[in-house]
């Protein structure tokens, strides 16, 4: 805890010794850098999301109110369904079962 508040002090006596001026500039940077880091922090949570719930039909986004319509369940099934077989189709047999 020490260590922090020395630096929290060597911090204060840099910021006390700088110009107005210099001061301005570097507090316009503060809001370009908070949006920089939020676009990284999404672009790779989107990512990582899109990476584990690819093959997921529907599960990222449920309902506030408990489950899900009875149709919107069977909808889902013939979903995950026509992409398993899509999958089957798409694979080209070899011989010697490689």
């Amino acid at each position: 805890m020490g260590w922090l508040i020395s630096k929290w002090r060597q911090f204060q006596a840099w910021w006390t010794h700088k110009p107005v001026q210099e001061k301005k500039r570097i507090k316009s940077f503060i809001p370009l850098i908070l949006y920089a880091t939020f676009v990284l922090y999404g672009v790779i949570y989107l990512s990582i999301l899109n990476s584990v719930n690819r093959y997921k039909t529907g599960t990222t986004v449920k309902s506030w109110f408990g489950g899900e319509a009875p149709a919107i369940v069977k909808m889902k099934e013939k979903q995950a369904k026509e992409i398993e077989a899509s999958f089957k189709e798409l694979r080209k047999r070899v011989s010697g079962n490689r």
